[in-house]
């Protein structure tokens, strides 16, 4: 079991993830108040391509590989992101993402993350901006391969 991280250690834990990053102190310990500490063993799917989203993961310890259409096309480690888009919309999964290590991450749930939102409303918009440098980069990616 992961052991507990204070709100302080959560909270600057937060402030490196890219998404988080111009954060105000406020909106990050509001976040940070509703992570949950979670562990997968080396092999489990995390998330599924096509399946419901209901929130995003930071990989605080781990490797996992991104897969879109059973292709990996990425692998993430430490202070990576993923399910933003899930955290946003609660629509399905872009991707499938596995533990290719033991992987111990901070989860946020759509529930409690919307909460958020309605009152910290600049966080949105700090988040759309971010989703969007992501996609915009992934799509630059794309047309070079």
């Amino acid at each position: 079991m992961a052991r507990t991280r204070s709100r302080p250690e959560l909270t600057a834990l937060l402030r490196t993830v890219p998404i988080f990053s111009t954060c105000t102190a406020k909106e990050l310990s509001a976040i940070a108040a509703t992570v949950k500490e979670v562990e997968f063993p080396a092999g489990k799917v995390i998330c599924e391509e096509g399946q419901t989203g209901v929130g995003l993961h930071v990989i605080v310890q781990g490797e996992t590989k991104v897969q879109i259409g059973g292709r990996t096309r990425s692998r993430l480690g430490p202070g990576a992101f993923f399910g933003e888009i899930a955290l946003l919309d609660g629509g399905p999964r872009t991707a499938t993402v596995v533990a290719e290590t033991p992987v111990k991450a901070l989860s946020i749930v759509i529930w409690d993350f919307k909460a958020i939102l309605k009152s910290q409303s600049n966080l949105a918009l700090k988040m759309l901006e971010e989703v969007c440098r992501r996609l915009r980069a992934t799509n630059e990616s794309s047309l070079t391969h």
